[in-house]
């Protein structure tokens, strides 16, 4: 009788832990690309940039991955999320402006039938928006959108771009279920800091997407903060984009345009638009191509343009790698053109 009842309770026990696994998981995922190539920028005449290197994450920054999912009951799902940026031609890990180790995110987040809570560091739906209308991704070498939002720095011209990181720290991010095609995202990062100079960042972004069809509307109000900590934001700034596309079938097409005020000292606008598409020529490979122009207008009324034009060969190994070749020209006013040369492989896992 005993050893049926110890029977009973051990099928009972591993019941219990089976429905437990199947209400949660776990998972650690990413990206590794790794390219060859000879770099150079625009540079004054006699004063090249060339280097020739082996670079992580030409065409999509490398990083590491790990979320999970518990599944509350009644449809409401908890949900988490911790992503570091990896260097994978040196080993080092690559933070974000605020320094920090999970760079790319880290937030919890309640999902279910009204949408998607999220706490922490969350990607800005700029970001979102910036690497979805454009045959180059989020590339930070050859996407003229991500180059002239000037996440890392990557053009010459002063205070041009925008102020903050792909990612914002310290926010509070609502995605909206979507109605027909229909979508909505809203964020804010609180400045948790006193004093006048410091100011919250806020973000909306409309979605519609539906068929071949789509286009992403969004506004961004950007604060703020005296705190080293928290420079994943640090410019007052207001600023608004437009991307769209549409899938023709013989080709994509993508087109974007961003207006931008920058007024934490003397105000500097920015206007950038960018045109590309995305040709399939079998099965698996594809030719891209995108230019982009950055027209940059200071406080004394002093214009500077930067144009980049990246020209693409990808072609699809299997479902989780691919190949990549691309030529890249970058021209700035009264600077000589670089030009860029790189082939690469990319793997999901």
């Amino acid at each position: 009788m005993f050893a049926k009842k110890t029977l009973v309770a051990l099928a009972a026990l591993a019941a219990a832990a089976g429905a437990a696994q199947a209400q949660s998981s776990l998972k650690v995922y990413g990206l590794v690309d790794m390219g060859l190539g000879s770099f150079e920028g625009a540079h004054e005449k006699g004063e090249s940039t060339r280097t020739t290197e082996v670079r992580s994450g030409a065409m999509t920054t490398s990083f590491i991955g790990f979320a999970g999912v518990e599944d509350l009951g009644g449809g409401l799902k908890a949900e988490f999320t911790l992503e570091s940026f990896i260097a994978v031609d040196t080993g080092q890990t690559l933070n974000n402006n605020a320094g920090n180790f999970w760079g790319r995110a880290s937030n919890i987040a309640l999902s279910g039938g009204f949408g998607k809570v999220a706490l922490g560091q969350y990607d800005n739906p700029l970001f979102t928006s910036g690497y979805t209308y454009n045959p180059f991704g989020s590339s930070m070498s050859f996407s003229p959108t991500m180059r002239h939002f000037s996440y890392l720095g990557q053009t010459p011209i002063s205070r041009a771009g925008v102020g903050f990181d792909t990612g914002w720290v310290n926010s509070i991010t609502y995605e909206s279920p979507n109605f027909s095609g229909l979508s909505f995202v809203a964020q804010a990062a609180l400045k948790e800091a006193t004093g006048s100079a410091n100011k919250n960042s806020y973000t909306a972004a409309a979605t519609y997407a539906a068929g071949p069809f789509a286009a992403t509307l969004t506004y961004v109000k950007g604060g703020r903060t005296t705190q080293p900590s928290l420079t994943a934001y640090t410019a007052n700034e207001k600023l608004w984009n437009l991307g769209a596309s549409y899938d023709f079938g013989f080709l994509k097409a993508f087109g974007q345009y961003t207006a931008i005020k920058d007024t934490t000292a003397a105000e500097v606008k920015d206007k950038i638009y960018q045109l590309g598409v995305s040709v399939p020529v079998t099965d698996k490979a594809a030719v891209l191509a995108s230019f982009g122009q950055l027209k940059n207008k200071t406080a004394a009324d002093v214009t500077t343009k930067d144009e980049v034009f990246s020209l693409g060969y990808d072609y699809t190994l299997s479902k989780r790698t691919d190949v990549y070749g691309v030529f890249s020209n970058h021209r700035v006013t009264s600077l000589q053109s670089g030009q860029s040369l790189a082939v690469g492989i990319r793997h999901n896992f």
